[in-house]
């Protein structure tokens, strides 16, 4: 499977309210209408603010797959995948 179908589009939310859009690439494919636009590069990230802190990527990744399996149609109305800074 190409790797464009496993890159997930993120929207990060920070304790400080922030919020961030990122592509991650996971272990599982990814429905077309929550994967990063082709020109994304990994890890991008627009809005936000700074000193907001990203999860350890083995973590983030865990996070995106549970909340796939979680609330995937709600991911799928939304466009992305929704992470809570914890």
């Amino acid at each position: 499977m190409p790797d464009d179908h496993r890159r997930c589009h993120v929207r990060l939310v920070c304790r400080q309210g922030c919020e961030h859009d990122l592509c991650y690439t996971i272990r599982r494919g990814v429905p077309p209408e929550l994967r990063c636009a082709p020109s994304a590069p990994a890890g991008y990230s627009t809005g936000g603010g700074g000193g907001c802190r990203l999860p350890d990527p083995d973590d983030m990744v865990d996070r995106i797959e549970r909340e796939l399996r979680d609330n995937l149609l709600e991911s799928k109305r939304r466009g992305f995948v929704l992470i809570q800074a914890a």
